[in-house]
Order: structure tokens, then C-alpha cells, then sequence
């Protein structure tokens, strides 16, 4: 039975063919049994080149050159399978798409990988500089890049050719597409998509910047700097300054403000010993206090481990180098060992934010220096952050805090709390204002009394419809109504004309996660005030915008200082595209300051 010859099936049978019974068993090739037929192939046809072409596996190649000293009939048996066009010069055949004879590929084998990963195959290179040929390993990637060309069997014949006679596993990847004008289109598209929004980004500014003109903000004073390097040639000039008695010099500080004596005293040895101590007993008089701050305050970037204490006008080392942090008022926080830390008379110059909340002024000094002088001289803004909830009502708030590019430290106050329609005056009033001073619960500045910003929530509140109520209704949970509209008096943003503050009063709808995750009430309106504040460059607590924000200032104009570009502008936009989209008035256009005498506010 085994005899038997095998039935005609499929093709064969259609059409008439029969099996080969003689043929043996076709073998399934494996990927080892692949290559090795075709090295099997390669060598057989290596052999009838007649080249002695000795290389291992390491890609190590020797020649015997020793028999071929002559050099051109080393090759006359490669040579003499070139077609009659090609035996005067027979080195033109090489890159030729001649099909003359079959060249077999150099073995996978015979190759080896240098230091940057590139494939080097043995071959005899032939020089066209000199004309001669080289034993020297040839590196493939290199040979369109030099004047050496490879002179192989495999190399007269196209090299798509010598592709596709590799096996698909080993064949190298195709070069890479140039990139076509609606790829390139697509990428510049995509660049210009803002990654956090999904917006398109504002090319506007960019547009602004093209008429930059760089000639208007270059300066054309020639400087050098040899002017400023010590010359041992030039003289002392210690010697002309002792020249003149102390009685001259004396008669001369008696013209000058004491801010400018005691900066001629530390100028040398010489002027300190002329002078004496009396530029620094001027400073230390009441009167001069303004002219002692401006001498001991740039001295700040030249302590990086010290702080200066406004209430002792002296520095005095930190504590904490580099960990200070905010705390409610009612907790100790002192950043360095102070005398006067627990003199209620001498109080640290601080900021109330909120109620039972306030921001030292040594904290926005720590970040300003953190952004002049570096990381070791103070701390980071973004770490004054915070969230917090009022022990003693329903507000949340949520602080933040950025530094402009000019050095001032820019503040963000967002209070929020949970309202209801039809309050009456009396709910309002103990929604806004806190039970102890009397002052609203949100961050407010120095100013608040004055002007109408008071009137301003409750202006908003009265604006929430109240549904109607029946038997059916009346006990069955409602949902929030959507977005309600303000009117043009509680609609625009409010700026203080007297300190860079500004102000913005919304309602909306937000997610009470208190409520039952499917309950109808879980969606309730808030009423939410921002607040952002320009606190200066925190050099000290005489600066204008910090003064004019806690009140020790009359002197300030915000309109005027400002400008047209607004505080909030300036804070959202470092952190994203959207800015508030309201007009800025005045949050006291009549200038009436009344203060607690008149009881509008309440």
C-alpha cells in the first residue's frame, strides 16, 4: 500500500499533470537552513570569480597580493565577463545596470560593526586619487561620500537588484521619504495648537514683534572692559585721598544727605578712618530711617543666609533657610530669632488676605530674591500657594502667586461661597461680613469701605431668580437654575483708584460634592470674587504699590500708574491664554472716602 501512487488532486488534476513520484520530499527550510543555502549559493559563484577573498566572521579580511604585484591582472578574470564596451576601461562597469554576468552578494557573515554601529564588509577598494587598489576595509555607508569605490562582484550590479535578492528579514529599510508640503503643513498646524487648551495659539504678539526695532533700544556709548579692571600701572590713589585732614573731609560730609556719607565711608580703609563713625550715628537717628533702609538693603544679595528685619532695621540669620512657609495669623511663624517677634507694638509689616489669614512680607521678600539673586536666597512663589477653608463660615479660598518679568510679585485671592435666591439684606450682610471686625470675608484691600464695592455683591445676589412654590414642588429638590446674568453695574471689574487692586464678582454654577452624586441640588450657584494685586518688587515695605495697598500711602493713582493693561491681564495670561474679558471701572468713581462714618458698605 505504501507503493501506491498518490491520487491527483487540485491543479494537477485539472489539468492533467501528474506527480512527480521520483522527486524526493520537499524540505521545509527553516531561517538557519535558509541561510545556509544561500551561502551555499554565494560561495559557488564566488568560486567562479577566481578571487581569493579570506574573510571571518569578525569581518577581518586578508588578500595574498604577493602573486598579483602587476595590480590591473589581478582582475582580468572579473574583468573579461564585461561586455566588449567595457574591456578598454574596465573599471566603468562599476555601478553599470550591465546584466553581463550574475554577481553573487558578499556572505551576511562577512561583516562586522564598528564603534557607531555601521556594517564594514571586506572587499578590495580601488583608489581613483593614486589609481591603485587597497586591501583596507571598506566602510558601505562611506563609499558615496569618498573617492574610493568599492570593487566587488556585488557592486556591478544595481543595487535595487541586490535588494531584492535578500531575503525580506534582511533586506535594509527603505531611505526616508522627504516629508511632502501637506505633512509639513499638518506639523505647522499642530505646533500652533495650544497642548493644554486644544485653542488655536495667538499669534498676535508674535505679528507685534516683527517691528521690533533693534537699533531704538541699543545703547551707542562705547564701553570696555578694561575700564573697569585694576591697572597696577596707574597710581595709588589711597595716598591723594589721605592727603586732605579729616576737618576737610568732615567740612565736605556736611553737604551731603547721610545715605551718601556713609557710602564714602565704606568706599576704602582710608575714608573709614577720615570719617569715623558719625555717617553711621546719622544713621541710626529716627529722621533718617528712609536713608538707613537704603543703605543696609542692597547689601541683601550679598547674604544669602540673612534677612532683614524691618521692625530692628538689622539683619538677622534664618532659621530656616529655604523651608519657610505661610500660616494662619494665629500661629507663630517667625522666620529668624528676633527680639520683637512677640512685640504687638512692633508688628512684622504684613497683608491680611482673607479672614484669619495674612502674608508676611519677609515671605514676598524671600521670593522675590529667589527671582534676582537665586534659589539660595530665598524660595520659590509658586510654594506661597495655597487652599483653605474658613473655620468659622462657608468660604473656600484659593491662593496664588507670579513675578513678573519686571521683578513684581503679582497676587491672586479667589473666595467662593455657596448662595441661594431670595436672601434678604440681613443674610447678605452675615454672608459678606465676618462677625468679629466686621470686615468681608473675601480679600479685600485698605479701600473697601470707600466706593461701592460693597453694593456690588449684593447687587449680584438679587439678580438669582426665585422659583415659584407649590404643593407639589414644595417638597421635592429643585435644580439650580443655569447661568444667571449680571447687569451692568455688578457686570464689569472694579478697580481701586488708589492701590493696584482689582476686583471681579461672578456667579456660577458649581459642584457641591457634599451633596448625593445623582441629587438634583448637587449642581448649586456660588458666588465667586477674585481678587489680583500688584505687591511691587518687595525691596521693603516702603515701596509704592505695597503702601497704597495696606493704606500707608495717599499719594498713588492706579489708572495712572497701571496703565491700560490690567493686573489680571498680566497674572492670567502667564498661565494661559484666556484673560478676563470684562471692562475695568472704578471702584470708587465719585471719590467719596466716608470710611466706617458712612454705613453704605454694611
Amino acid at each position: 500500500m505504501n507503493d501506491t501512487a498518490p491520487a491527483k488532486k487540485g491543479l494537477r488534476a485539472k489539468f492533467g499533470l501528474g506527480s512527480n513520484k521520483n522527486s524526493a520530499p520537499r524540505k521545509k527550510l527553516t531561517k538557519k537552513g535558509a541561510r545556509d543555502a544561500y551561502d551555499i549559493y554565494n560561495d559557488e559563484n564566488l568560486d567562479a570569480f577566481n578571487t581569493d577573498l579570506n574573510g571571518d566572521r569578525q569581518g577581518s579580511y586578508e588578500s595574498d597580493l604577493s602573486q598579483h604585484e602587476e595590480g590591473l591582472n589581478y582582475y582580468s578574470n572579473a574583468s573579461s565577463f564585461a561586455p566588449h564596451n567595457f574591456r578598454e576601461n574596465p573599471y566603468a562597469a562599476i555601478g553599470s545596470s550591465s546584466n553581463a554576468y550574475p554577481s553573487p552578494l558578499p556572505p551576511q557573515d562577512d561583516y562586522r560593526q564598528n564603534f557607531s554601529r555601521e556594517r564594514k564588509y571586506p572587499g578590495l577598494a580601488y583608489d581613483s586619487r593614486n589609481g591603485s587598489f587597497t586591501s583596507a576595509n571598506t566602510l558601505v555607508p562611506s563609499i558615496a561620500e569618498s573617492q574610493t569605490t568599492l570593487y566587488a562582484p556585488s557592486t556591478l550590479r544595481n543595487d535595487s537588484q541586490n535588494t531584492l535578492r535578500l531575503p525580506p528579514s534582511r533586506r535594509p529599510p527603505p531611505p526616508p521619504r522627504p516629508a511632502s508640503n501637506l505633512s509639513r503643513a499638518h506639523d505647522l498646524h499642530k505646533s500652533l495648537i495650544d497642548k493644554d487648551t486644544g485653542e488655536r495659539k495667538d499669534l498676535t504678539e508674535m505679528m507685534h514683534a516683527f517691528t521690533y526695532e533693534e537699533n531704538a533700544h541699543v545703547s551707542t556709548e562705547e564701553f570696555t572692559r578694561q575700564d573697569l579692571e585694576y591697572d597696577p600701572n596707574l597710581p595709588d590713589g589711597t595716598a591723594t585721598l589721605a592727603s586732605a585732614s579729616p576737618e576737610i573731609w568732615h567740612s565736605i560730609s556736611d553737604f551731603l544727605s547721610p545715605l551718601d556719607t556713609a557710602n564714602l565711608s565704606i568706599t576704602c580703609r582710608t575714608m573709614y578712618h577720615r570719617l569715623g563713625e558719625t555717617p553711621y550715628h546719622l544713621l541710626n537717628r529716627p529722621e533718617n530711617l528712609g536713608d538707613r533702609l537704603n543703605f543696609l538693603l542692597p547689601m541683601s544679595s550679598k547674604l544669602p543666609y540673612h534677612l532683614f528685619c524691618f521692625p530692628c532695621c538689622r539683619y538677622h540669620l534664618r532659621t530656616n533657610p529655604g523651608y519657610e512657609t505661610i500660616k494662619p495669623t494665629n500661629v507663630l511663624n517667625p522666620f529668624y530669632n528676633c527680639p520683637n517677634s512677640t512685640n504687638i507694638l512692633i508688628p512684622p509689616p504684613r497683608l491680611r488676605i482673607s479672614e484669619g489669614r495674612a502674608l508676611p512680607f519677609s515671605l514676598v521678600q524671600l521670593s522675590a530674591r529667589n527671582f534676582t539673586d537665586g534659589p539660595e536666597h530665598g524660595i520659590a512663589v509658586h510654594t506661597l500657594a495655597r487652599r483653605w477653608n474658613d473655620p468659622y463660615s462657608e468660604w473656600t479660598h484659593q491662593s496664588q502667586y507670579h513675578i513678573h518679568s519686571n521683578g513684581h510679585v503679582l497676587m491672586r485671592i479667589k473666595s467662593q461661597v455657596f448662595v441661594h435666591a431670595g436672601m434678604t439684606p440681613a443674610a447678605m450682610r452675615l454672608l459678606l461680613y465676618s462677625r468679629g471686625d466686621y470686615t468681608p470675608y473675601f480679600s479685600v484691600c485698605a479701600h473697601w469701605r470707600d466706593g461701592i464695592l460693597t453694593s456690588i455683591p449684593k447687587c449680584a445676589l438679587s439678580h438669582i431668580p426665585v422659583r415659584g412654590v407649590n404643593a407639589l414642588t414644595q417638597f421635592r429638590a429643585q435644580k439650580a437654575i443655569g447661568v444667571v446674568g449680571l447687569c451692568g453695574e455688578c457686570r464689569p471689574m472694579r478697580r481701586c483708584p488708589e492701590c493696584p487692586t482689582e476686583y471681579l464678582f461672578e456667579l456660577k454654577l458649581v459642584e457641591d460634592k457634599a451633596e448625593e452624586r445623582n441629587s438634583p441640588s448637587r449642581f448649586k450657584q456660588a458666588l465667586i470674587v477674585t481678587r489680583w494685586s500688584d505687591l511691587g518688587p518687595a525691596r521693603s515695605p516702603a515701596d509704592k504699590e505695597w503702601a497704597a495697598i495696606v493704606g500707608e500711602s495717599k499719594e498713588y493713582d492706579s489708572f495712572v500708574e497701571i496703565g491700560r493693561r490690567a493686573v489680571s491681564g498680566i497674572f492670567e495670561s502667564a498661565f494661559s491664554d484666556a484673560t478676563p474679558g470684562q471692562r475695568i471701572l472704578s471702584m470708587n468713581p465719585k471719590g467719596t472716602k466716608k470710611g466706617e462714618e458712612g454705613n453704605a458698605w454694611y
